[in-house]
């Protein structure tokens, strides 16, 4: 009996059972407190994220306080809120057209909890207020100026765009206007599409602002060229790789063959080696190439500043040849005026400072045959600075080094733009680098976006 009475083991139960709704009380509401912060921070970053998207539009020319609000709803209805856990919102914009100023209010009512919605401040619904100013306008460097496919501006494989210091503007209304698939990326102060975006998340930054207004032509008023007679006719440079091919009979069956079919890694140097040949430099002057300009293997092609034109066939750099200039402008005219820069092509252009095609580096025809293909396959090609104007056409990217990265500035105004494989295309947006001026309506047409507490 006096061993009954001393055992105390039953008070460790009724303690436990005493206290475990107090243990209870706090842990439901630790966790309470952590989910209504966490739904709070991600409620600001969406209204920081609409914000931003909203006084983005200021960036163009004319934006309207209706598309301002048009564009930040459609963010909204496009499933982006759902995506950050607000299925219901209750929003209020405000646009102040003249200070370029956006104000999105967010009201959600609080999560679900065990305890805390019954206390204040906590079953009140949740009231963030973020405000965004656009201050000058952008720096555009690409614009795609195909109005209904798929893919105006596309990023394949492992592709990389990188365009940090710019802007990408898309006019497809596609639902797949703009793509970044696989392991590519497509990186720019601004990506805007005028229709949809295909990817993931990753494969962006930031994420396409989508349903963006069509974007004029930039350089549609610009004259092109006169063309005159023909200076040159079927122009030829350098070696074919089957002369090539034929002088290195000594060459390893297998390296020919290699070579022969346009891989690269060096093997077509080695044939070189092996056939005996030398490089020889030429100096080449402004004119008009009628049946266009090849530059085989171990010409070294140097250009006179001044306007050439492609006439009536391509411009073509083949394996390990050179094209370089400073000051020089291409216009292509005729159905077969493409540019094709093969693979270990070395290819170092500076635009014109001045005249009719000053900023332009690549001016094609807007007569030409629609959806033709200009070629950058080059693993050599660094300085790339000026515009390519290719109102018609697609300028197709497929490398395997960096491409434009050591030019103060590149800019695209094309039909399309395309890359595939493993390139990276750099637009550097360094104009005050340079004396190569900028094409009005790319380059900078405005500056920033900023959020203000």
């Amino acid at each position: 009996m006096t061993g009954l009475l001393k055992n105390r083991n039953g008070n460790v139960a009724i303690l436990t059972a005493m206290l475990m709704p107090v243990v209870l009380m706090f842990s439901g509401g630790a966790v309470d407190f952590f989910n209504w912060n966490n739904q709070r921070v991600k409620l600001k970053e969406l209204a920081d994220t609409l914000a931003t998207r909203g006084a983005r539009e200021f960036l163009l020319a004319n934006a309207t306080e209706f598309q301002v609000k048009a564009v930040i709803n459609n963010v909204i209805d496009s499933g982006y809120a759902a995506a950050y856990g607000f299925p219901s919102l209750a929003t209020e914009i405000n646009v102040n057209t003249l200070e370029g100023e956006v104000s999105v209010h967010l009201s959600s009512p609080p999560a679900d909890a065990l305890l805390l919605n019954k206390f204040q401040p906590f079953k009140q619904s949740l009231d963030i207020t973020s405000t965004a100013v656009a201050h000058g306008g952008m720096n555009v460097c690409v614009v795609a100026l195909e109005r209904t496919g798929d893919g105006a501006v596309s990023a394949t494989t492992n592709s990389k765009l990188l365009a940090d210091e710019c802007s990408i503007m898309s006019n497809s209304k596609s639902t797949q206007g703009v793509v970044s698939s696989g392991n590519s990326k497509i990186e720019a102060g601004l990506i805007c599409s005028a229709g949809g975006a295909y990817g993931n998340v990753h494969n962006y930054a930031p994420f396409p602002t989508l349903d963006c207004p069509h974007y004029a032509d930039p350089l549609s008023e610009r004259e092109a060229p006169a063309v005159g007679v023909c200076d040159e006719v079927d122009a030829v440079y350098g070696h074919m790789i089957e002369d090539v091919v034929s002088a290195a009979a000594n060459v390893s069956t297998n390296l020919i063959s290699a070579a022969a079919k346009g891989h690269g890694g060096g093997k077509v140097n080695k044939l070189i080696n092996g056939a005996g040949l030398s490089e020889t430099t030429y100096t080449l002057n402004p004119g008009v190439y009628c049946g266009g300009l090849t530059i085989g293997t171990l010409a070294n092609v140097e250009l006179n500043p001044g306007i050439y034109v492609i006439k009536d066939g391509p411009l073509l750099v083949g394996l390990s040849g050179k094209l370089s200039g400073e000051n020089v402008s291409f216009y292509l005219v005729g159905d077969d005026a493409t540019f094709y820069f093969g693979p270990e092509a070395v290819i170092s252009l500076t635009a014109p400072k001045d005249g009719p095609l000053a900023g332009i580096l690549f001016f094609e025809d807007r007569n030409a045959p629609a959806d033709r293909t200009h070629y950058i396959l080059s693993d050599d090609a660094r300085v790339l600075l000026g515009t390519f104007y290719l109102s018609r056409g697609t300028l197709a990217v497929a490398s395997l080094l960096p491409v434009a990265d050591q030019s103060a500035y590149t800019a695209i105004v094309a039909k399309k733009l395309s890359m595939s494989g493993n390139p990276t295309l750099v637009l550097n947006a360094d104009y005050a680098g340079t004396d190569v001026p900028v094409p009005e309506g790319v380059g900078p047409v405005g500056n920033t976006v900023y959020l203000r507490e």
